[in-house]
């Protein structure tokens, strides 16, 4: 494989999990196997929405449109074989599930000359149905038997888990026009996997019938190369002498800060590999991608402990305090899941954040009210102008000062914000977090604000009065009165 050049492959679909995956998979190729980010396709089907694909561009990968193929959720792999790759310069291509990330290089092990794949981790489905679904399509001579991986059940032979897949360039052009083809006739003929509710495996099922169909060179590999840990089992194929390479830890094993914490991780190589996995994902933290994530598939969690609980009583009160339900227009920069400022009288209000997800739930709970998705230099300017927990979710000191800059170009009288004054161990440990400096200092450096005085704390953030300087204030609202006038 040293003289083979290795293309990878994965899909990114509507979902945000995919993509949050997708970003930790494409980094764990760069950094972990030391290969350049155009040698990575980012396979997006057409209801990624733009921002995502340029965060991968960004980084130097290719990303392609694809159309969804057959059940149009988990047949989507099938369609990556297509113009792209087949124009492309490589010799051989890894084709990877989203939900899989590299913790140490074991590609050596993979051949050249043949297909490769781990055996699948169950029998699914099992061993009478896939005989069935054979039988029915006409096949003669059955593939050998063979034992899953997690127990002493049977599968036959090229029955695999897709989680990693290594295909030499030679095979690919038939291998896929056969698994495509074996998938859609099962999809047409679905009742013995409907029968056993395992419809979610016909990309697997038909590749084991294309792999058996077309007699092309097969083997299975080491669990090293496609390490499950959804579940915890026996890895009869981990080659114990050699490190853990890439884990499949399927969705269930991320939590509510985008960290993996598997049910499967129990011996001591597991959650090694677990723990450098996570310091990966801590490394290549992103803002708009976490909060997809984590507002499409944790909003119990929402925007975070700052609007929950004592902390969203204490922050309405403030509010009232400090009279939005006054202010003749509210901007609010990262408005999340509007669980602090929904219960408000606000007039003229308008929320921005960049997770298209939560805007469509805030515009379901406030339908008399504007959103905008982040970027939004257009957003107007307003006599309020609300920042609650943002400023500390911002990875770089360039996002920071930039986000500062444009809560002063927007505050026509007041911004209400919050922030870090100090930095402590646990901003520090948590990659959600960032401290750039004290956010009075900051403010401060705008030269917007007259005042700048605290008006209250929760957690471990500052909130800040800021009143624009009278002057500027005067003359915008001198501007207003001829306009209205």
């Amino acid at each position: 494989m040293s003289s083979r050049k290795l293309g990878f492959s994965f899909v990114v679909d509507k979902d945000p999990i995919l993509a949050y995956q997708g970003w930790h998979l494409a980094h764990s190729i760069i950094e972990g196997l030391s290969v350049r980010p155009d040698y990575i396709f980012v396979q997006c089907t057409n209801a990624v929405d733009p921002l995502t694909r340029m965060k991968f561009e960004a980084i130097g990968c290719r990303t392609t449109e694809i159309e969804r193929f057959g059940d149009g959720k988990y047949c989507n792999k099938i369609a990556q074989w297509n113009d792209a790759l087949e124009g492309a310069e490589f010799d051989h291509f890894i084709f990877l599930d989203t939900d899989t990330i590299f913790v140490s290089n074991s590609l050596c092990e993979l051949r050249s000359n043949a297909i490769c794949a781990k055996v699948v981790d169950l029998a699914n489905p099992p061993i009478a149905a896939l005989e069935e679904i054979m039988r029915a399509a006409g096949f003669g001579a059955l593939p050998a038997k063979r034992p899953v991986e997690a127990n002493g059940e049977e599968t036959y032979y090229g029955n695999s888990n897709g989680g990693m897949l290594s295909v030499p360039r030679e095979f690919a052009r038939v291998l896929f026009e056969n698994w495509r083809r074996w998938a859609l006739w099962l999809l047409d003929n679905l009742e013995p996997l409907r029968r056993l509710d395992k419809q979610g495996h016909v990309d697997q099922v038909s590749f084991c019938m294309a792999v058996h169909k077309t007699k092309l060179p097969f083997q299975y590999v080491s669990s090293n190369l496609n390490y499950f840990l959804h579940f915890a089992g026996v890895h009869s194929d981990y080659d114990s002498d050699k490190p853990i390479s890439l884990l499949h830890y399927h969705n269930v094993s991320i939590n509510a800060l985008g960290s993996l914490d598997p049910p499967g991780a129990v011996t001591a190589a597991e959650r090694e590999a677990t723990r450098r996995a996570n310091v990966q994902i801590a490394r290549h933290f992103d803002n708009k991608l976490f909060w997809e994530m984590r507002y499409a598939h944790f909003l119990d969690r929402g925007s975070g402990v700052g609007s929950r609980g004592d902390n969203l009583e204490y922050k309405r009160r403030l509010l009232r305090a400090c009279g939005a339900e006054r202010a003749g227009s509210v901007l609010d920069v990262g408005c999340g899941d509007l669980e602090v400022v929904k219960a408000l009288s606000l007039r003229n209000y308008v929320g921005i954040d960049q997770s298209a997800t939560i805007l469509e739930l805030a515009k379901l709970a406030r339908p008399d009210w504007t959103f905008l998705q982040a970027p939004c230099p257009q957003a107007r300017a307003s006599e309020l102008v609300l920042c609650f927990e943002v400023l500390i979710h911002q990875k770089s000191a360039s996002t920071y000062h930039a986000l500062i800059g444009y809560l002063a170009e927007k505050t026509e009288r007041v911004l209400l914000v919050s922030g870090y004054e100090t930095d402590t161990e646990a901003i520090r440990s948590n990659p959600m977090l960032s401290f750039h400096e004290p956010l009075s200092s900051s403010l401060k450096r705008t030269g917007k604000f007259e005042s700048i005085e605290i008006v209250g704390r929760h957690t471990d953030v500052t909130i800040f009065r800021c009143v624009a300087r009278a002057s500027e204030f005067a003359h915008k609202l001198r501007r207003w009165l001829r306009a209205s006038t």
